[in-house]
Order: structure tokens, then sequence, then C-alpha cells
């Protein structure tokens, strides 16, 4: 028996973003099978995309970069039209799903 998806899966494009987050124009986050997220966002005329990890544990997103030992970690729900709200400690973004 094979775990079901994580329901993070697919591409998301930011809606919007309470003010204390300060994240870049134009993100988009694709979550891949096997734990790889890319991270996507407007740096200048062109498009940064940065390859990291993420694990679901329940409720809790957790995303790290391999190349550091940095990890993230928020909470999430699907809400209202399948929006996915990532909560960081009480800021909160709000993410579509692309088609």
């Amino acid at each position: 028996m094979t775990a079901p998806d994580p329901p993070v899966l697919g591409r998301w494009r930011l809606l919007r973003a309470d003010p204390p987050l300060e994240f870049a124009p134009g993100v988009s986050m694709d979550f891949q099978t096997g734990g790889r997220l890319l991270y996507a966002f407007d740096a200048g005329n062109r498009r940064q995309v940065i390859a990291l990890c993420y694990r679901v544990e329940g409720d809790l997103l957790h995303t790290e970069s391999p190349t550091t030992s940095h990890e993230t970690t928020a909470h999430f729900t699907v809400g209202e039209g399948g929006a996915l709200i990532l909560d960081f400690a009480g800021a909160r973004a709000w993410f579509l799903p692309e088609l």
C-alpha cells in the first residue's frame, strides 16, 4: 500500500501574502513527487528558480535547501476555492493552483 499524495502536490502561484513575509514578485511553487520543490520568482528581467526539498507531516510543511542546513516550517490548509494557505507563525500566504 502506497501513501497518498500530499495535498500540496502540484504547481501553485502566489495570490497574496502578509507584508512581514516579504515574498518576491511572481512567486510560484512546484511541489513534485519524491519531495522535490521548485521555488521560482521574478528577479529583475529574469526568472530565478531554486531547487528545494519538502516533506509533509500532518498539517506541517517542512522545506529545506539541500545546500544549506536552513529549514522552514509552516502550517498549511487548503481553503476556499482550493487555495493553499501557508501560515508562518501568524503571517500567511495564499497560493492558487496553476491549471
